[in-house]
Formats: C-alpha cells, sequence, structure tokens
C-alpha cells in the first residue's frame, strides 16, 4: 500500500522508531521507578519486561487494523460505528490529545519553577512554548519527525548517570522474584502510562510511505522504550532504596545530583533544563493529531483551529495551581490509558476482524 498523503508530506517507514520512541518516552521516566518499586521492590524490572511484551501485541493489534482498512483511525471510526458513534469517539481522542498536552506542559513548568526559577509565573512559559509548538505544527508533519529526530540528544543525558557507579549498591537487586506474581502485575499496571505512545500510529498511518513496511520500526521502538525503563528501574534500585524512594516526588532528577565533571558544578540544573526534550515532540504531535482531528471531523483548515486548541491548553495549564492538580490530571490520564491498551484498541480488533469475516461472506 501507498500513503493516502502527498508525497511531500510523507515519512520514510524507519521514521516511526523516531516517532514512537518519542511518543512513549516522555517525561513520565521522572517518576516511573516510583510505584512499580514500592509495589514488586527489586522485581520491578521484570514488570517492565511484562509491558513491554504487551505493548509489542498490541502494536500487532494496531498495525493489523491499519492494514486491512488502509486508512487512519479518524476514518475507521465512522467506518465502524457509524457517523454518531465514530465523530464521539473522534472528539473523545481531541479532549485525550489535549489533556496530554496540557499535563505535559504543566508538568515541564513545575519542574522548572522547583528546580531552576522558584518565581517563574506559569502563563509566561506555556505562552512561549506554545507559541514554539504552534511555529512546529504549522511547518506540517514532517517538521514534528525533524523534531523528534532532533530530541534523542536527549539520550546524553540518561547515559551520564552510568557516573554514579561508585555510589551503587548491588545488594539493592536480591533477592530476586521475592515477590508474588500479584504484586509483579500491579507494578506493570502502574507502568501502562509510562508506555503509552504507540496510539500516535492510529494518526500518523497515512503519513508514512509504505506503511505496512513500518510495523518492524515501530516494535524495534517499544523495544528500545522497555531498554530505557529498564535502564531507569536499575538505576533507581542500585541508587534508592524502597523508602528513600516514597519520599522522592522525582527521583531521576535526583539521580543528577550524584553526576559530578570539573567543569560543572550542578548537573543536576541541565538534567532539569533537558527535559524540554522530552516534552516539546509529545507537545508537538498532541497538538498536530488533535487538529488534524478537528479538520477532518469539521471539514475546516487544520491552521485555524490550531490556535483555538493552543489557547485550550494555555488556559488548561494556567488552570492547574500545583502538583496535586497535576497529579490528578495524570491519574485521569493512566486509567483513560489503562483502558484504551487493554479494552479499546482489543475491542476495535475483534470488530475489525468480525466486519472482515462477514464482508467475505456477504
Amino acid at each position: 500500500m501507498k500513503s493516502t498523503e502527498h508525497p511531500r508530506f510523507t515519512l520514510s517507514p524507519y521514521l516511526v522508531f523516531v516517532l514512537i520512541h518519542s511518543m512513549q518516552f516522555g517525561s513520565e521516566y521522572l517518576t516511573a521507578a516510583n510505584k512499580p518499586i514500592q509495589l514488586a521492590g527489586q522485581d520491578a524490572w521484570i514488570s517492565v519486561i511484562l509491558c513491554g511484551i504487551i505493548f509489542h501485541i498490541v502494536i500487532w493489534m494496531i498495525y493489523r487494523i491499519l492494514n486491512r482498512n488502509e486508512t487512519d483511525l479518524i476514518h475507521i471510526h465512522p467506518l465502524f460505528f457509524g457517523k454518531w458513534g465514530g465523530g464521539g469517539l473522534n472528539f473523545v481522542f481531541i479532549v485525550y490529545f489535549l489533556l496530554v498536552a496540557s499535563y505535559q506542559l504543566r508538568l515541564f513548568i513545575e519542574i522548572m519553577q522547583v528546580w531552576l526559577f522558584p518565581d517563574l509565573e506559569t502563563w509566561p512559559l506555556a505562552l512561549v512554548l506554545l507559541v514554539l509548538v504552534y511555529y512546529i505544527v504549522a511547518g506540517g508533519f514532517r517538521v514534528i519527525a525533524g523534531i523528534c529526530m532532533f530530541s534523542l540528544v536527549r539520550h546524553i543525558t540518561i547515559m551520564s548517570l552510568f557516573f554514579t557507579a561508585g555510589y551503587f549498591h548491588f545488594n539493592n537487586l536480591s533477592p530476586i522474584l521475592d515477590h508474588s506474581l500479584n504484586d509483579i502485575i500491579k507494578a506493570g499496571n502502574e507502568l501502562t502510562f509510562p508506555f503509552l505512545g504507540v496510539e500516535a500510529l492510529f494518526f500518523c498511518y497515512t503519513f508514512i510511505k509504505t506503511p505496512e513496511k513500518s510495523q518492524k520500526w515501530a516494535h524495534l521502538a517499544n523495544v528500545v522504550t522497555t531498554a530505557s525503563y529498564l535502564i531507569v528501574i536499575f538505576f533507581s534500585l542500585l541508587l534508592f532504596n524502597s523508602e528513600q524512594l516514597s519520599k522522592e516526588i522525582w527521583p531521576q532528577l535526583s539521580k543528577y545530583k550524584f553526576v559530578q565533571f570539573p567543569f560543572i558544578e550542578r548537573f543536576e540544573f541541565i538534567g532539569a533544563a533537558s527535559q524540554i526534550l522530552w516534552v516539546i515532540p509529545i507537545l508537538c504531535f498532541c497538538l498536530w493529531a488533535s487538529s488534524r482531528t478537528f479538520k477532518i471531523m469539521f471539514t475546516v483548515r487544520q491552521s485555524t483551529v490550531l490556535p483555538m486548541l493552543l489557547f485550550l491548553v494555555f488556559t488548561a495549564v494556567c488552570l492547574i495551581p500545583g502538583r496535586d492538580r497535576n497529579e490528578a490530571v495524570q491519574t485521569l490520564l493512566s486509567e483513560i490509558g489503562f483502558y484504551m491498551v487493554y479494552a479499546y484498541i482489543p475491542f476495535v480488533y475483534i470488530v475489525d476482524i468480525i466486519r472482515t469475516k462477514v464482508r467475505r461472506t456477504v
């Protein structure tokens, strides 16, 4: 199958790796280790692997749905559930992406306020970042992919944590398999939210040249994401015990305090500021996906609706006063993501199978 979009707007299949990994490995990694380690202790790494395997299955389901119908989810919804049902589901995804964008932006601003600029107001930084997002999204989907590619330099800060090896406590990794299967599964459920991002495939499918060839790159992105979260979990176990982790809000940022260079006194400032490389790609894709869905649903220009959606995100960010409210948004998104992965996508997959068999028999 060839892409249904104009060739100058499309991406090579291998760039799906960059896009999916950027969506999956977002700022959630800052707190991804807390609850899983509290639930499964030193066995939390098993939960990461199980979660990675589940998301491989989810990616396979997504591609089966998309390859059969040769279009994106925005057009699949009306085909499967009718004009009104499909339109309602599309609207739910618009709200979902706007919530994700608002949460990610507010989280980044909170990090800046706590670690770098305690007196910083929320609205000025939100306004500047959303103007930047508008400039990127208005440039088209290829520009967003380029930003995702550039954001991969963020892994340099993750690799810098290997300089903390002198502080490792390897006895924190034992005993292995000391927790019940139920605890490991509960820890895996907590990791569902950090692994989210594969739903981006539903919306960018038609912008990929020969999209069926991109599936291996989506699976590779999930492998790299799983490996990245394994590194995060292992570093958390080696540097902190469970009691210390329960008192840390962002243990990943606290780890940067252990990194010492003769030419950098406070490396954690660099670690905090580098979070913009995690946030911007997600903001750009969420605003692009929501504005494109709005465009197709209501037959309006994407450039017309984009400022409206940016204003909604700006308003939402300014209305989230502090950490408690942002955690409530995260909890809501975690529940939505849980049902999306374990209920909605399998349900759409089953509906697609039934619909295909019925059409063959008619």
